[in-house]
This record gives C-alpha cells, sequence and structure tokens, in this order.
C-alpha cells in the first residue's frame, strides 16, 4: 500500500474509533442536558479546540470574500447543526447502539445523492445498487417493529436519527464540490457556521439548561474535543482527498463499535431487530463503498 493510502486508512481507523464512542458519550451528555443546548455547547468547544489547533499550525482563515465560506455555511447546516439536534433528540429516547445503526446508513443515502450529483466513479454499479438495497432493507427491519406498535416518542425518535443519516449525505456531497481549502481551516469554518446555526436555535428555544453533573459534562466536553472537533479535521481531509464514498467507510465499523460499547458500558441489550438491521446496513455499506481489486 502507497503511503499516502496508508495514512488515509489510519485517519480512517481513528475516525472509527472516535465516533464509535461518540454515540455512548451523547447518551450520558444529553441525560442532563437538551438537544439544542448540548448541540450548541459541543460546537462551541470544538471550535475553541480547533482555533488552538491552527495557532499551533500556524494557519489562518480565508477571507470572507472566498466561496469556500458559503459552501461551508451549507455544511455546517447539514452537517452539524441540524443533524447534532436530531441525534441528540433520539440519544434520549433510544439505546446509543439504535442511534448509531440508523447513523450507518448515512453511507446508503451518500451513494445515491453521489450518483445523482457526482456521478464518474461515484455511479452507482448493479453491486452498488445492490448495496443500496440491502441496506433500505435493514432499515426497514429496524423501523417495521416500532411502527407495528403505532407512532410513539421512540418511533419519532427513530425517525429523527434516520433523517440526521440523510442530513450527514448531503454534507458530504457539498463538501466534496466545496471549494479547497486546508483541513484545519475547513473544520474551524464549519464548526464556526454550525455555532452560529445551533447557537441562534438554542437561544430562540429554551433558556440556558441548569449546571449539568460532572458525568455529563465530561461527556460533552469529549464530544466537542473529540467527535466534533479533532475528528471533523479528518473528516474534510478524508472527503477532499478521496470522496464521500472513502469517508463513509467510517461508518461500517463505528455502528458494531457503539453497539459493543453501549451493552458493555450503558448495559443496554438491543432486540434481535437491531443485530439483523446491523448486518444488513452493514453488507450494504460493504457493497457501496469497497472497490474489489481487479485481476491482473
Amino acid at each position: 500500500m502507497e503511503r499516502g493510502k496508508a495514512f488515509d486508512w489510519l485517519v480512517l481507523a481513528v475516525l472509527v474509533a472516535i465516533w464509535g464512542s461518540g454515540f455512548a458519550a451523547l447518551k450520558i451528555a444529553t441525560a442532563h442536558i437538551t438537544p439544542v443546548w448540548n448541540s450548541a455547547a459541543r460546537i462551541a468547544i470544538a471550535v475553541v479546540t480547533l482555533a488552538v489547533v491552527m495557532a499551533v499550525q500556524r494557519q489562518r482563515l480565508p477571507p470572507l470574500s472566498h466561496p469556500a465560506w458559503r459552501a461551508y455555511a451549507v455544511i455546517g447546516f447539514f452537517g452539524m447543526a441540524f443533524p447534532f439536534v436530531l441525534f441528540a433528540f433520539a440519544s434520549q429516547r433510544l439505546p446509543s447502539a439504535i442511534v448509531a445503526i440508523c447513523n450507518g446508513a448515512s453511507p446508503i443515502f451518500t451513494g445515491l445523492l453521489a450518483h445523482l450529483f457526482i456521478g464518474g466513479g461515484d455511479r452507482l454499479s448493479g453491486r452498488k445498487a445492490a448495496g443500496v438495497g440491502l441496506g433500505f432493507a435493514g432499515l426497514v427491519t429496524l423501523v417495521a417493529p416500532r411502527l407495528a406498535q403505532g407512532v410513539t416518542v421512540e418511533t419519532l425518535a427513530l425517525a429523527a436519527a434516520l433523517f440526521g443519516a440523510a442530513m450527514y449525505a448531503i454534507s458530504n456531497i457539498v463538501t466534496r464540490r466545496a471549494p479547497t481549502v486546508p483541513s484545519t481551516a475547513g473544520a474551524l469554518m464549519l464548526c464556526l457556521w454550525a455555532l452560529v446555526f445551533a447557537g441562534a436555535a438554542a437561544a430562540a428555544l429554551e433558556p440556558p439548561p441548569p449546571w449539568p453533573p460532572l458525568s455529563s459534562l465530561l461527556a460533552v466536553i469529549a464530544l466537542g474535543v473529540f467527535s466534533t472537533g479533532l475528528a471533523t479535521v479528518g473528516y474534510v481531509f478524508l472527503i477532499q482527498r478521496r470522496g464521500p464514498l472513502f469517508m463513509s467507510m467510517s461508518i461500517y465499523l463505528a455502528p458494531c463499535l457503539a453497539t459493543l460499547l453501549g451493552m458493555a458500558a450503558l448495559g443496554e441489550r438491543p432486540g434481535w431487530p437491531a443485530f439483523a438491521a446491523l448486518a444488513l446496513i452493514l453488507s450494504g455499506v460493504a457493497l457501496v463503498t469497497v472497490t474489489p481489486r481487479l485481476r491482473a
């Protein structure tokens, strides 16, 4: 494997570890912090984290006239501010493993959007189309048992998590087509715009929550520093270098890690529909994102 490609895979592995463990942290954080304020707080912490990284690297943000600012405004809304609130809402009402499995569907949505708006090597072949079909079969397996019980708060939480996964797919496509900027600068621009949206929503919708207990406070700090701040640098880096489908492979293992952590650390016991859905979705993601080597 070429040195550059090996580093890409290393970044991907780090993203899997950070995002896979982030769902357990989100469950702990939202136990005492409302979704809108949880999202605003973690994004604010990410902005501070990335500003420190930028200072250490002696980098500067591009001027406000740079066209990347407009693109990252869209990314900040669809890829961070909006889905963060949706996933926080879902985490209050669903096991972290279920929320992670819903998030695992984002490469399926990404594959469809890449086919429609990017084309080229990102177009859906027969194999990739079969992967999309498997992914949707997994979503049906996950959603159907809860829909059979009628419209409940849990059903709405499940819909919110799936909608959040679709928002991530939109941001993947926009990031791919955005003007290229250094990864850390792009991450900070994304977080700054997301903070504008999330902060305005939090201030308009509800008063600040009381000071949370230490467990939730540490969880939201970890989400801000790692899952939102440093991981966003890797996200921008991989999308610019390898495209949205390669980056989406970080979702391939993250739900597995999140499920194991939810069972070990939080005592969650997902039922068989969750495991069946996980298997179908990950099989679909594999078909959509993994390109087989051609024989000589």
